[in-house]
């Protein structure tokens, strides 16, 4: 239970800083002011730092859903502790 435990805790921090890139992405955009995106996203365009965000969005859902998957195996087999 121990991966599991700490794949939850890895799905939830990945969600969180990936809608946080894309939300800071957002907003560089809409600021308009093209010299805040070196500074702030660390990365060429906006557009890479969208397309970073969703990609550790996307690994966040994936390890939440195995993580999901494992408890459940766990709770019918009777292995949680």
């Amino acid at each position: 239970m121990f991966f599991t435990r700490a794949g939850r805790v890895v799905a939830w921090l990945a969600i969180i800083f990936g809608v946080l890139r894309i939300a800071l992405a957002l907003f560089v955009v809409q600021s308009g002011d093209p010299s805040l995106v070196p500074r702030y996203l660390g990365s060429g365009t906006t557009g890479q730092a969208i397309d970073q965000g969703l990609y550790v969005l996307i690994f966040g859902i994936v390890v939440g859903v195995l993580t999901d998957i494992s408890r459940s195996v766990a709770n019918t087999t009777g292995t949680q502790s």
